[in-house]
């Protein structure tokens, strides 16, 4: 029997191509950010808050995205 394995990058296509095109430019801006912060040497805070970001994403709790953190404290995301 062949398993037909999703490759990371075909995954991530097919959750862009289920973006809407008036969506699109905070997309590419996102990507960038993260292109930027992958070609720089991740240093121990960085890995100790990329693990802490995982354990809140597998976990059953609710969390508040960082946008509706923002708006709570009358921060425009542009201003950042």
């Amino acid at each position: 029997m062949v398993v037909s394995v999703m490759s990371l990058k075909e995954e991530a296509y097919k959750i862009i191509k289920e973006i809407p095109e008036e969506k699109m430019g905070k997309v590419l801006d996102i990507l960038k950010s993260l292109k930027e912060i992958i070609d720089e040497e991740l240093d121990e805070f960085d890995i100790y808050l990329i693990e802490e970001a995982q354990k809140i994403l597998a976990s059953e709790e609710e969390y508040i995205p960082f946008e509706e953190v923002l708006k709570e404290a009358g921060i425009d995301e542009k201003d950042l």
